[in-house]
């Protein structure tokens, strides 16, 4: 229940002529606690990014058993009953950004009863992305659209910013240094249709998110997920399952922490 397109680009390695790649992604998290679990690597009084174990990354178009596969390790922890268990935030579950456990696989979709935009019940990935970013409302997608990549005015949230920021402290905030991959609220040379980099996308005019083409695969100015082979996308310290979660405590999908947005982590 996902589309070839994207698996292929994921998983294609055309060196070893398969869909599997041997990658350094997966997270090595860190007991904090008897009962909290963090992906990162404390050492002294150092706060790392975690530490990344080699694993088989497979995205293959054939086979649909790889769905939920959970090679970068970026799920969560369930330590309510006093032990910890861990809970993956698997291949599908990050092309459609979804942490609820009752969505977490094709079959257990096709049996939740959810409607397309024709009202339909959903089958096929199409469906289900549409269902679940509400790009069949009109004017209403641009906030229930969590995976909208360009910013439309300086008070939207809800666009994509990806930044490697170079720092190796949490608590050593450096942004001289930062390189912005991605980011919605700047217009991407590709199509530019007047001006610098420097302001808002105008996709009416054909201008693209700037970087678009690292998360957007077929240049539809949306998201196709959080990255399957990186347990950060947003490059924010924070693991993506996590951030989808928390955004989810209110109700309200997109009006906190985002997964391809990164967020500023200084405190006061």
């Amino acid at each position: 229940m996902m589309p070839d397109f994207y698996e292929y680009y994921r998983g294609w390695n055309e060196a070893n002529d398969n869909w599997s790649s041997y990658l350094k992604i997966s997270v090595v998290w860190q007991q904090i606690t008897a009962t909290n679990w963090k992906p990162v690597n404390i050492t002294g009084t150092s706060i790392a990014r975690p530490e990344l174990a080699w694993t088989w990354f497979t995205h293959d178009a054939t086979d649909p058993s790889d769905a939920g596969q959970d090679a970068d390790n970026d799920g969560s922890w369930d330590c309510s009953s006093g032990s910890c268990l861990y809970i993956p935030y698997n291949n599908f579950q990050e092309y459609y950004g979804l942490v609820n456990a009752s969505l977490a696989s094709p079959s257990l979709v096709r049996q939740a009863g959810l409607y397309d935009c024709s009202g339909n019940i959903v089958q096929e990935w199409w469906q289900l992305r549409e269902s679940l970013l509400g790009t069949c409302s009109g004017n209403a997608a641009l906030s229930s659209n969590y995976f909208r990549m360009y910013r439309i005015n300086n008070a939207d949230l809800l666009y994509a910013l990806i930044i490697d920021d170079n720092d190796v402290d949490y608590e050593d905030i450096d942004t001289s240094d930062d390189e912005v991959l991605v980011n919605g609220a700047w217009t991407d040379v590709y199509q530019r249709f007047a001006g610098d980099q420097y302001h808002l996308p105008n996709t009416g005019l054909g201008e693209y998110v700037y970087g678009w083409w690292l998360i957007d695969i077929d240049g539809d100015q949306i998201a196709d997920g959080t990255n399957p082979a990186n347990w950060d996308t947003d490059g924010d310290w924070l693991n993506d399952f996590f951030e989808i979660e928390d955004d989810l405590l209110d109700g309200v999908r997109g009006n906190s922490g985002s997964p391809i947005r990164y967020d500023d982590r200084t405190t006061s």
